[in-house]
């Protein structure tokens, strides 16, 4: 029996950052999804858990930026973690209690991660790859025709019958 391909929904950029202003080196989580929204760039509402060696986040949906521009792209959610252990445990729930789960180890420069439990999301720890794969990951949005509606016809008076 030929297995259907399950989609990419999400992927997630895990890689070393520096935050200027605390002057401390953290991990930057960058979750987006791979359909790309013509009318708004949305934000993906995460809970987010840590405890100990355990990273979870719990999807609950898109919510619409607080910006005035509209603008288009790949809903997305960041997050900058410090003082995280050199291997954790990451696990990523969609609405219905899917997850995929995989393990990050961190070295100072270099991170890698195990293979997701899931194939709907799809893990990078490398910028450039992130950025180089992303059109071989994402969804374009389906144009919508535009809908022209005709004026509304006006009412004809009835017509009498001329007497010949």
């Amino acid at each position: 029996m030929a297995q259907t391909k399950q989609p990419i929904e999400y992927r997630l950029l895990v890689q070393p950052t520096y935050d200027e202003t605390l002057k401390k080196a953290g991990t930057l989580f960058l979750l987006e999804t791979s359909k790309q929204f013509t009318n708004f760039s949305y934000a993906i509402d995460v809970k987010d858990d840590v405890d100990g060696s355990n990273v979870v986040w719990t999807l609950h949906g898109l919510r619409a930026p607080s910006m005035n521009m509209p603008a288009t792209g790949a809903a997305q959610f960041r997050k900058v973690y410090f003082d995280l252990p050199r291997s954790l445990h990451f696990t990523l729930i969609k609405k219905g209690k899917t997850k995929a789960v995989t393990e990050l180890k961190f070295a100072r420069t270099a991170y890698t991660s195990g293979r997701s439990t899931s194939a709907f999301l799809k893990i990078y720890t490398d910028e450039q790859m992130f950025e180089a794969n992303r059109a071989g990951d994402v969804v374009m949005a389906e144009l919508k025709p535009d809908i022209h509606r005709e004026p509304p016809k006006k009412k004809q008076p009835p017509q009498t019958k001329s007497k010949t």
